[in-house]
């Protein structure tokens, strides 16, 4: 496989908090849409940022822009995470995810 060649399969995520009648919380998906996208390595000043800011950056990855759809969640592997951070850098967006608690069962209308 080549470095910048499509490495890694994702759902992104719009997804809705609401609260039911007795007062919990829980999400409810809104859209989803599979893709492809890069993975690449954090850097050390990314890393470094991320302590300072207290936002733990898991995954790293690269996705063409149009793709993106401004969805705040993205489900790797079964593993739900939260879309951090994104930079735009010509045709590409780069999207930093930290790991979250969310389950799928726990997602109304994801399966």
């Amino acid at each position: 496989m080549y470095p910048n060649s499509p490495n890694i399969r994702l759902t992104l995520l719009t997804m809705e908090l609401i609260q039911n009648s007795i007062g919990s919380t829980t999400y409810q998906l809104q859209q989803s849409k599979e893709v492809i996208g890069i993975s690449f390595s954090i850097t050390s000043n990314e890393y470094y940022e991320s302590k300072r800011s207290n936002i733990k950056i898991d995954i790293a990855l690269k996705l063409q822009s149009f793709l993106y759809d401004n969805s705040k969640y993205a489900d790797i592997a079964g593993v739900i995470y939260k879309i951090e951070r994104t930079y735009q850098i010509g045709q590409f967006i780069e999207l930093y995810l930290n790991k979250t608690k969310i389950r799928k069962r726990d997602v109304i209308g994801y399966t």
